[in-house]
């Protein structure tokens, strides 16, 4: 199964972005894609919440600051189907979130979604991100017009304004690399 990794914030945001949000949880669900979340908050549980009402799996790589929240907190997820329990800070459990997305798709966001967009260009991952969310998704278009975040051009991020479109392009990509961690090979291991 194809494995999508959602790049978002935990913070509250406008009801149109949470719209697009759902939209884009239930096309996910329907093509059958596991998403990946950081797991905890805001849009992360907007779309947890589309994917699992939809009859789809999220997986949330949770950071050790969100581990042991409560039904209480704000940030707490109901909807994730499996919590990943990393031990690890917001920016460390990024990278498992990024290398465990065959594609991902960045919507709204702040610092964190700019780390994931960054990390997955540089494994060459492919990236879409969804026009019309506001914040971190809507700045990497002027950030980056082309689409590349640097010369060596590993991955082009892809701008998409409909929520379905996005979710068919992340999956057909993610179909294309799927379970392939280091797409662009800039990791390879070391031989001795």
């Amino acid at each position: 199964m194809v494995q999508i990794g959602i790049f978002t914030t935990y913070d509250q945001v406008p009801d149109a972005v949470a719209e697009k949000a759902r939209a884009l949880g239930r096309a996910l669900a329907e093509r059958k894609c596991i998403v990946l979340t950081g797991g905890s908050g805001g849009l992360m549980n907007v779309i947890s919440e589309a994917v699992v009402k939809a009859g789809g799996l999220t997986v949330g790589i949770m950071a050790r600051e969100a581990e042991g929240l409560g039904a209480d907190s704000e940030w707490h997820n109901p909807y994730n189907t499996v919590r990943i329990l990393t031990g690890q800070t917001f920016t460390m459990r990024s990278a498992m979130l990024v290398r465990s997305s065959d594609a991902a798709i960045a919507l709204a966001g702040g610092v964190g979604t700019l780390t994931e967009v960054s990390i997955a260009y540089n494994l060459g991952k492919p990236i879409i991100a969804l026009k019309g969310t506001g914040m971190m998704a809507e700045r990497l278009s002027s950030l980056f017009p082309d689409g590349y975040i640097d010369h060596r051009k590993l991955s082009r991020i892809r701008f998409v304004s409909d929520p379905v479109e996005a979710a068919e392009l992340a999956f057909r990509l993610g179909k294309e690399h799927e379970g392939r961690g280091d797409v662009g090979g800039r990791s390879q291991p070391m031989l001795l």
